[in-house]
């Protein structure tokens, strides 16, 4: 999860060198994570279909090569925009697999504590969110930006690598087990949860994916474009890039305790609770611009509503379809976060290059975040997974 964060996480960080020496806008540059997106709306839900099949293992190595083959391509882009595209277009190969396939595991060989499962494992995200910009902005200043993507890239897929291959399981069995190795006992109930065609018609896979755009599309402009915003908000680049790093570090914790409460409370509670409590940090910047520890405070208070946000969408997927097609399902909704990954970001970067202003973001966030409440009110129950694995 930290791999599939970080390029997210050093965007923001990396936008304004690569501005300067290419010549190319904002909006231009962040089409390369908008190419993610249009190629995730056609692989995103195969993706989760292979992983069901294939298992998360085999999978997962794909997405690590796939990821590095193209963090080592943007290192080394020309001055033509379509060589940006290309290497993000390969991206997008990663992108479509991320990050189903780092919670497919975690649905199925978790159910009572599921809640702090999928925290510790979202958690890595805020591993990069931590670490990576302080790296990138010590590797521009010193460096170059294509130094940055050099280094994060061999040191992010380096790291993962053998993790994945030495613990993540393989494809999974009939008799439940997997290649590696688990048993029938931490994947006995796996099998259970909505068919294809039966989740493919509630009516709470919509709601779910239209929340979970809404609130990507509002969540990632703010959240790729953070070291601009903060800047343009009257904070200086230096305090900018520490603030975001502590954030991602204290977000950690955050996480942490949004796991701990979705094991204790109802989720639908707690998503409805996030989408409004993500207005804060908009509304915060614009009555208070320029300040610094306010600014830290209102994006650490917002980091850790966001965790629970995004954590809420995995731990629904699963309470609401099960583990049978957790893939497949899991991988239809992240459809919604790679649009938004591509489309929040590339326009609030047009309308920056419009206006030369990021408020037009802050204010449209408002609304959009208490929309996206709105589609968690409107939830039906949770279903009741008691009949027979195999049962359609």
């Amino acid at each position: 999860m930290a791999l599939a964060a970080m390029l997210s996480s050093v965007f923001g960080v990396l936008l304004e060198p690569i501005e300067a020496e290419t010549g190319w806008t904002r909006a231009e540059i962040t089409t390369g994570p908008f190419a993610v997106s249009v190629i995730g709306l056609f692989l995103a839900t195969p993706a989760g279909y292979l992983i069901d099949r294939l298992g998360a293992k085999l999978t997962g190595t794909i997405t690590i090569a796939a990821s590095f083959i193209a963090i080592m391509g943007m290192s080394m882009v020309g001055r033509e925009l379509w060589h940006w595209w290309l290497v993000w277009g390969i991206f997008g190969i990663a992108g479509s697999f991320t990050s189903t396939v780092w919670m497919a595991p975690i649905s199925s060989a978790f159910d009572k504590g599921r809640g702090m499962a999928i925290a510790i494992t979202v958690a890595g995200a805020s591993v990069s969110a931590a670490t990576a910009p302080p790296m990138a902005e010590w590797f521009v200043q010193n460096y170059s930006w294509r130094a940055a993507f050099v280094a994060l890239g061999i040191l992010w897929c380096g790291l993962t690598l053998p993790l994945v291959l030495s613990f993540v399981p393989g494809r999974r069995r009939s008799d439940g087990s997997t290649d590696g190795g688990e048993g029938k006992a931490c994947n006995a109930h796996s099998l259970t949860g909505l068919t294809p065609h039966e989740g493919l018609r509630s009516r709470n896979l919509y709601l779910i994916f239209f929340g979970s755009l809404i609130s990507g599309l509002m969540g990632l402009a703010l959240h790729l474009n953070l070291v601009p915003i903060l800047t343009f908000n009257g904070i200086l680049r230096t305090d900018a890039v520490m603030i975001v790093s502590v954030v991602g570090l204290t977000s950690i914790f955050g996480r942490l305790v949004a796991g701990w409460l979705m094991d204790k409370f109802d989720i639908r509670k707690l998503a409805i609770a996030g989408g409004v409590l993500s207005t804060v940090f908009p509304i915060v910047l614009l009555v208070a611009p320029g300040v610094v520890w306010i600014a830290m405070a209102a994006l650490i208070f917002h980091s850790f509503v966001g965790g629970l946000r995004s954590s809420a969408v995995i731990y629904m997927t699963a309470a609401y379809f099960g583990a049978r097609s957790f893939g497949l399902f899991y991988g239809a909704i992240s459809i919604a976060a790679t649009i938004a990954q591509g489309l929040g970001p590339l326009v609030a970067n047009y309308v920056y290059d419009v206006t030369q202003s990021y408020l037009p973001t802050l204010w449209a966030a408002i609304p959009g975040f208490l929309l996206t409440a709105l589609c968690f009110v409107a939830l039906g129950p949770r279903p009741d997974f008691t009949r027979p694995a195999g049962a359609d």
